[in-house]
């Protein structure tokens, strides 16, 4: 049942500058759509001030290329780490820990391909002993059927 609910324009109170403003039923109409449960708690102005203070949304917001960390707010911290492969300096971005190896960029490319290959062969060699099994019960089955029947012959 497609209840339609009437919006009216509302008088609130900004929270920050303590302005009235209005929500109109528009704006009500379109918080709804949206699925909002909750009425905005700042007038247009103080909205549109504080989300000039987020740095994506201002022109001349800093950006960071590659080390950007989650959001984009602030630039990612790296930790500095030897490589356990090659023993290269590299910058990491999270705190070595000293019981797992740490390596360079092209040092842990080269240990994930290995990895890759070798769960690939892993994969192949799990498939090949599994079509090997079914190939030894489907032979199995055969040998039964075909005993069955020479028994069936010999009326036994």
């Amino acid at each position: 049942m497609g209840e339609s609910m009437a919006f009216n324009d509302r008088e609130l109170t900004c929270r920050d500058c303590g302005a009235a403003f209005v929500f109109t039923a528009g704006e009500q109409e379109f918080y709804a759509s949206k699925g909002l449960q909750h009425d905005p708690v700042r007038c247009p102005s103080c909205r549109q001030s504080r989300k000039m203070l987020r740095p994506e949304d201002r022109d001349e917001s800093p950006h960071f290329g590659l080390y950007v960390s989650w959001g984009g707010r602030t630039p990612r911290q790296l930790h500095v780490a030897s490589c356990a492969q090659c023993g290269n300096t590299t910058e990491v971005p999270f705190v070595p820990r000293g019981d797992r190896p740490v390596y360079c960029s092209n040092c842990y490319n080269n240990v994930r391909q290995k990895q890759e290959e070798r769960e690939a062969a892993e994969a192949e060699a799990a498939a090949s002993r599994i079509a090997a099994s079914a190939a030894q019960a489907a032979e199995r089955d055969a040998q039964m059927e075909e005993r069955a029947g020479v028994l069936e012959r010999r009326g036994l």
